[in-house]
């Protein structure tokens, strides 16, 4: 829920949110989080005004942008999940 509440104010703001090494979520948390930002991206991309969101509808402000980096997971690189 935390990072639904980030997504949230980002998309109602217009601001943009960078999230490091996001392969260090566990993979259900990963999951669940790359599917709102499917959401996001898609309803920015497609000039949608208004998504579902944790329940709540949100409108869009299409300057919301959302970046993630990854770090191969594998020896070296301890701590990370590989993509589902």
């Amino acid at each position: 829920n935390s990072m639904g509440r980030i997504f949230t104010g980002l998309v109602k703001s217009g601001a943009w949110g960078c999230f490091d090494e996001f392969n260090r979520l566990k993979e259900d948390q990963l999951s669940a989080i790359s599917q709102q930002i499917q959401a996001i991206q898609d309803a920015i991309k497609e000039k949608t005004s208004n998504i579902k969101l944790l329940g709540r509808s949100i409108d869009v402000d299409f300057n919301a942008g959302i970046f993630v980096t990854l770090n191969p997971a594998g020896k070296g690189y301890g701590g990370r999940s590989n993509l589902p």
